[in-house]
């Protein structure tokens, strides 16, 4: 799930979100969650540690085959304390977290504590754990995460709207063309193939009407308590930590983990100190300018997410020589204006030459990328060399756009995805084969196989 916002474990965040009129005794539940508790729990009969369920087979384990149906001990989802959830998300609960957003949000009039209530009544184990303690610890979660991610109940929608979240590949849920599968709702359900699994359990049709959890604040809601019952209820007895892997962890503790300071600087250290890029483009920028793309380096299996990492900074490498260039060179002097297209059309004052990570180029990139992340492509295509964070987004924002759909076909169709016109088939054997050997290094100090069809 992804939204601009950024979580704060700590008393700080609480006090935003949790003012005076709430429960006291939820406030300091919601202390100990972020602080790191777990929830007490009885050790199973078949000897399984105090936070793993005895399933009716007696194994140990989480979730809904060794908590549900059967459960001999432990954090059970059948045995439950009776909390009423109705009872601890009181008017003066669910309404001290939403009036603390701004006047005039989009959400306004789209959430409110009776279509919550509503929708639980298809999730009726929602809030029910163990003790009165744990439930209400689950709840507190919950509502942390859909205030985080829709800030205070303001947004019912992702911010940058100009990624369509698509897995590429996926046959059981795959992705409608056309449409985007970007955060909507409570908790920002996100990607084709949680759209189309949420709607299968629900009855909508996620793949081809995924706007209707924008549009219908009871599917919404629904999105949200389902997404939180098959996904995050299996591990909140392992504390709020957890819950956070389980939601967007990945974004959260993972990109960075991987472009380390060794690896960027090991790039950029190899620029001359006369370089004007040196000063210009940094780890730090880049990861500012990664959080408006939450999908990049996200697809897949882990090794999948340090190829495509390694595929982009080295086509970055190659296109900026190791981050010493920000404009193309001699590109002033060069026509990228396509004046077939009207959609964009070219300013005659301004060049639409290579600049940045990735040296965007033409009108017709400019304009697009310049509506999505919000500058003048058109008219002020010069910022993508004066601002770092909208240079590195214009990268990131070419890369989701046209390379990542094809990254599971080969280091050679990203290739072809950026410059195949000139370098693919024959054009420019030795541009290419640049590209593959950095590419090559990269994969092997992040220690993954480059996999095959390297070239094209």
């Amino acid at each position: 799930m992804s939204q601009p916002y950024l979580i704060i474990l700590n008393a700080n965040l609480l006090q935003n979100i949790f003012m005076a009129p709430l429960n006291n005794l939820l406030t300091i539940i919601l202390v100990g969650i972020l602080a790191g508790a777990v929830p007490k729990n009885v050790r199973a009969q078949c000897g399984c540690a105090a936070t793993e369920c005895c399933s009716q087979w007696g194994y140990c384990g989480n979730g809904n085959d060794y908590c549900g149906t059967g459960c001999q001990g432990g954090p059970c989802y059948s045995t439950n304390s009776g909390v009423s959830v109705a009872d601890v998300v009181t008017d003066a609960f669910f309404n001290g977290i939403k009036n603390q957003a701004p006047s005039g949000c989009a959400g306004a009039n789209f959430y409110t504590r009776q279509v919550f209530l509503n929708a639980l009544n298809s999730y009726s184990d929602f809030g029910k754990l163990s003790t009165a303690d744990d439930s209400k610890r689950e709840i507190a979660a919950f509502f942390a995460h859909v205030t985080h991610e829709t800030g205070f109940f303001c947004h019912i929608e992702e911010n940058d709207r100009s990624n369509n979240y698509c897995t590429p590949g996926d046959t059981e849920y795959p992705c409608v063309p056309g449409k985007f599968y970007y955060g909507r709702g409570p908790i920002q359900l996100t990607g084709n193939r949680n759209y189309g699994a949420a709607g299968r359990s629900i009855n909508f049709d996620g793949l081809n009407n995924p706007e209707i959890v924008a549009r219908d604040n009871l599917v919404s809601f629904k999105t949200a308590l389902w997404f939180w019952m098959v996904n995050v209820r299996p591990v909140v007895n392992q504390g709020f930590g957890a819950t956070i892997q389980r939601i967007n962890g990945a974004l959260e503790c993972g990109v960075s983990d991987i472009v380390t300071p060794a690896f960027f600087n090991g790039i950029h250290d190899q620029a001359d100190n006369t370089c004007e890029g040196k000063s210009f483009y940094s780890r730090g920028v880049f990861l500012g300018a990664v959080d408006s793309y939450p999908l990049f380096g996200r697809i897949g299996s882990d090794d999948d997410s340090k190829r495509e990492i390694a595929a982009f900074f080295a086509h970055v490498t190659h296109e900026t020589g190791h981050f010493c260039y920000i404009n193309e060179i001699n590109g002033a002097s060069k026509d990228y204006c396509d004046e077939t297209n009207t959609q964009y059309p070219c300013n005659p004052n301004e060049g639409y030459y290579g600049r940045g990570p990735l040296q965007l180029s033409w009108n017709f990139n400019y304009g697009p990328a310049g509506n999505s992340i919000g500058f003048d492509g058109l008219n002020a295509p010069d910022t993508v060399a004066t601002d770092p964070v909208i240079s590195f987004k214009t990268a990131l924002w070419y890369w989701m756009r046209f390379v990542q759909p094809v990254m599971d076909q080969g280091f050679g169709a990203t290739i072809r995805a950026i410059n195949g016109a000139l370098e693919c088939d024959g054009g420019n054997d030795s541009t290419v084969n640049a590209r593959v050997e950095y590419y090559t290094e990269y994969c092997n100090q992040l220690g993954v196989d480059p996999g095959d069809n390297l070239t094209c």
